[in-house]
């Protein structure tokens, strides 16, 4: 039996710089049911308007015009305000080197999600962030969700995402007739 979600009564606020990208991530989250979004460009502005709004998600860019990404995070994983401190972070991002990844990681978001986005792979980020119960890590020099969590047993095998695997009931094409 499916379950609905009702993003009505949920607030985000969306800090990317580029429109193209800003309207779809706009529709996307409509399309959610998830009305009452803001969009920004800038990470100052952000900081502005977390402090000052009533948010409970932020969705970033994780390329910022004015700060680096792990600043806007740091700053809030380290609010005295706990709506904001214990707020889901998702980051999007084009960039996926494992480096980028683990400094967002290390910066204390909640997810990173690869653009380009599809709405099936944003609602189950921005779901996973909000309901999975993952502890507060707060340290001299991490605060965010316990990055040690494990949803699902990892993938037997060397390599560990179910795409780097071919499914048993795979039919290989016949080959074309010469």
């Amino acid at each position: 039996m499916a379950r609905k979600f009702n993003f009505s009564e949920i607030s985000a606020l969306v800090v990317d710089h580029d429109r193209f990208s800003t309207s779809i991530i706009s529709q996307i989250l409509r399309g959610f049911g998830l009305n009452n979004h803001i969009i920004i460009g800038s990470g100052e502005a952000a900081k502005k308007l977390l402090a000052g709004g009533q948010f409970h998600l932020l969705i970033s860019e994780s390329m910022l015009p004015d700060m680096q990404l792990a600043e806007l995070v740091r700053w809030v994983r380290r609010h005295s305000d706990t709506k904001i401190r214990y707020m889901p972070v998702v980051v999007l991002t084009g960039y996926t080197q494992f480096s980028r990844v683990t400094r967002a990681r290390d910066a204390g978001v909640s997810s990173v999600v690869r653009k380009p986005v599809s709405p099936a792979t944003l609602f189950d980020h921005v779901l996973f962030a909000a309901k999975t119960d993952r502890p507060f890590i707060d340290a001299d020099d991490f605060a965010g969700p316990d990055r040690r969590f494990r949803a699902f047993e990892p993938a037997s095998g060397l390599a560990r995402r179910a795409s780097d695997h071919v499914a048993d009931d795979f039919v290989q094409p016949p080959a074309p007739s010469r």
